[in-house]
């Protein structure tokens, strides 16, 4: 019997029917699927219609972690679920927000239901305009371009008509405005940082996703804490504790995401997690000259074989059937094919990398640290040269969105050295015994406090295996003799 006849001769009440189908379970007019990071993850009719379209379902060939299953080989999990996953805790979120008296004195239950779905939506929709790889290929988008301006232009092209027709209570340009500005007013300040904050459905599904995929547990922390302490605080006033001179505007009216000061250590967990991943995971030594050979295949690749006129670059927004007809099964073939012919493909194939000869302490501050280190670099160019092939150093962790205080700080790429030493924007915590009263968490957790005068900024010297260990020994005497020399130089200035 076909699965059409089996569910047409079943009971017309859609209440009564549940028909499992792998691992999928329809009931009335909702989807359930089973994730093994939150269980059953339900949409609602328009969230299946949405994901079931041609540009949502290319996120089933996005990875989440661009080539890092050639460090963790299971991590082979895609945009696809981590998209749902962030949808399930946008909702969970403001489930345990709808507890708190202020939301409920504010919002009626009809209007609190649309955002709701509104936050949902924009969760299940953030990560829509991922390249080939995700934040590994990011190098090659144009200057000026992102990953979420491809979001935008996909939504407004693909996804405006089955919004307006399955929700037609929402407007595209709320899901828009969230994304782009991340407040659609000062009442409603929290719900962008649901999509995009510092404790944000993104970050809370990814640190789980990724550690399980990867086989580590540097991203556990207490999911289940955190939904019970979070909160909205309106800030009714400048307040000393979380606003200072480096930090933008007057916080007052602003309806802000917090926490319960009962959920300091859940939050703490939260932000090491971040910390113990982009050292172990996201920023791996493996993981990370990969990444330089992807980027440099996809600019040989674009331009050669695909767009020679745009110089090596993805194609912007405006060209968006080029731009969706790239994924990863598209680049891993091109890397197959080529591998003979090109050799940032054929590394990639064979698996063949320069190898980490010097690394510095990820936490080096302060002008002598950022000075031993570029002359250091210096040296290292003029003794192993600079063709990436036989050497190569990475410096860019500083300016990496997986960096745990990007984004945090006041910090964006592209900031001047001197800038990086501003406090990150404050999480705000509310006292459970005084609501009235909030306070930055770095008043409240020392941990925190002293994690924010720091910045990880690792830098990676690679060669040659068959070089690594003279080059090993050479990076640290010259970098122990250029510490001792700028050591005398500030002896001399005192």
């Amino acid at each position: 019997m076909s699965k059409k006849n089996f569910l047409d001769q079943q009971e017309t009440n859609v209440y009564s029917r549940i028909i499992i189908l792998g691992v999928i379970v329809f009931l009335e007019k909702h989807v359930r699927v089973r994730d093994p990071i939150h269980g059953m993850v339900e949409l609602n009719e328009g969230e299946a219609a949405i994901i079931k379209k041609e540009a949502f379902q290319r996120l089933r060939n996005i990875h989440q972690l661009a080539l890092t299953s050639k460090v963790y080989p299971g991590a082979t999990h895609t945009r696809f679920e981590h998209s749902l996953g962030v949808m399930h805790l946008a909702g969970r979120v403001m489930d345990s927000l709808y507890k708190r008296r202020l939301i409920k004195n504010q919002f009626t239950e009809s209007e609190y239901t649309r955002l709701r779905q509104l936050v949902r939506l924009t969760g299940l929709l953030h990560d829509l305009g991922h390249a080939p790889f995700s934040h590994g290929s990011e190098e090659v988008f144009l200057s000026g371009l992102k990953h979420e301006h491809y979001t935008i232009a996909i939504i407004r092209r693909d996804f405006a008509p089955i919004i307006k027709e399955y929700f037609p209570d929402i407007k595209v340009e709320e899901i828009i405005t969230l994304l782009n500005k991340g407040y659609l007013g000062t009442d409603r300040v929290f719900l962008g940082k649901i999509i995009d904050g510092e404790m944000d459905a993104d970050k809370l599904d990814y640190l789980l996703r990724d550690s399980y995929y990867c086989g580590v547990r540097y991203g556990k922390y207490d999911l289940e804490r955190i939904l019970d302490t979070v909160t909205v605080v309106a800030a009714k006033e400048a307040h000393s504790e979380i606003q200072s001179e480096e930090m933008v505007g007057d916080l007052t009216g602003f309806w802000l995401l917090g926490i319960d000061s009962d959920g300091i250590q859940a939050l703490e967990e939260l932000i090491f997690a971040r910390y113990w991943m982009f050292i172990q995971v996201y920023f791996h030594k493996t993981r990370r000259i990969y990444d330089y050979y992807l980027t440099a295949f996809l600019k040989d690749f674009l331009q050669w074989k695909q767009y020679p006129q745009r110089n090596g670059y993805f194609p912007p927004p405006d060209n968006l059937n080029d731009y969706l007809a790239l994924d990863d099964c598209t680049i891993l073939e091109a890397i197959k094919k080529f591998r003979n012919s090109n050799e940032w493909a054929r590394r990639i194939f064979e698996r063949d990398h320069l190898s980490e000869a010097f690394v510095t302490f990820p936490q080096h501050t302060g002008l002598a640290s950022y000075l031993a280190v570029a002359e250091l670099k210096e040296k290292f160019e003029e003794k192993y040269g600079s063709n990436s092939q036989t050497a190569h150093v990475d410096d860019k962790a500083r300016r990496l969105l997986t960096n745990p205080f990007f984004g945090l700080k006041k910090q964006e790429e592209g900031d001047k050295e001197a800038e990086g030493d501003r406090k990150f924007d404050s999480i705000v915590v509310q006292d459970k015994h005084n609501p009235e009263q909030y306070y930055s968490i770095f008043g409240q957790s020392l941990p925190l406090q002293l994690l924010s005068q720091k910045n990880i900024n690792i830098v990676r010297f690679y060669v040659t295996r068959n070089k690594k260990e003279e080059a090993a020994i050479w990076c640290n005497e010259q970098f122990a003799q250029i510490q001792a020399k700028i050591k005398n130089i500030e002896k001399g200035w005192t």
